[in-house]
Order: structure tokens, then C-alpha cells, then sequence
């Protein structure tokens, strides 16, 4: 009988400064906590709004690298990734397979 093993993806970074990361796709409950920054982050003053947004954004950032890179701080997630990694970064950590098989764009 063939044996068939299966394993979690990973994603290797080239950071800003040229050292590399890898980063790993989060579990469901990894996922979970994500959600639970969000709202963390907002209060009602739409004054704030901008800067919580980034600090949210700083936070699940640093959450999802340091899973695999515990020595990762948010100070380096605020100097070593621009835009493009970012985006990279949440699509592969963050990815619903559930999606693509219910057939949902996005």
C-alpha cells in the first residue's frame, strides 16, 4: 500500500534587508485570534480611525510572522516589509481553501 503524506506549505521572505523569514499557513484557531484583533483595535473616535487601522494591521502582521519567527518584533515588521510583502504574507497565511472549493471569488 502506497503511503501519502501531506505537509504544510511554507513561504520563504526576502525582507527589505536581504535575511529571509518563512512563513507558515495559520491554523483555524490561529485564524480565530486574528479576528479577535480587529475589533480590539478600533474605538468610536473616527479621528483614530487611520492610525488604529495601521496599528491592527501591525499587529495581525506580527502575529502571523512571529508564529514561525518568534524572535520577529512589530518594530521589524515596521521596517523590514513594504506593501508587496505584506500583501503576499496575508494571502498565503490567511488563505480560505475553503473558497475555492464553495466556488467563492476574492
Amino acid at each position: 500500500m502506497e503511503e501519502r503524506v501531506i505537509q504544510s506549505a511554507i513561504l520563504k521572505v526576502k525582507l527589505l534587508n536581504g535575511s529571509f523569514i518563512s512563513i507558515r499557513p495559520l491554523t483555524l484557531a490561529e485564524r480565530k485570534k486574528c479576528l479577535e484583533i480587529l475589533p480590539q483595535a478600533f474605538d468610536s473616535n473616527p479621528d483614530k480611525f487611520a492610525e488604529q487601522y495601521i496599528e491592527a494591521q501591525e499587529s495581525i502582521l506580527h502575529f502571523i510572522i512571529s508564529r514561525t519567527n518568534p524572535n520577529f518584533s512589530k518594530e521589524d515588521v515596521n521596517k523590514l516589509l513594504d506593501g508587496s510583502l505584506i500583501e503576499q504574507i496575508v494571502k498565503f497565511a490567511l488563505k480560505d481553501p475553503f473558497s475555492e472549493i464553495l466556488g467563492f471569488s476574492g
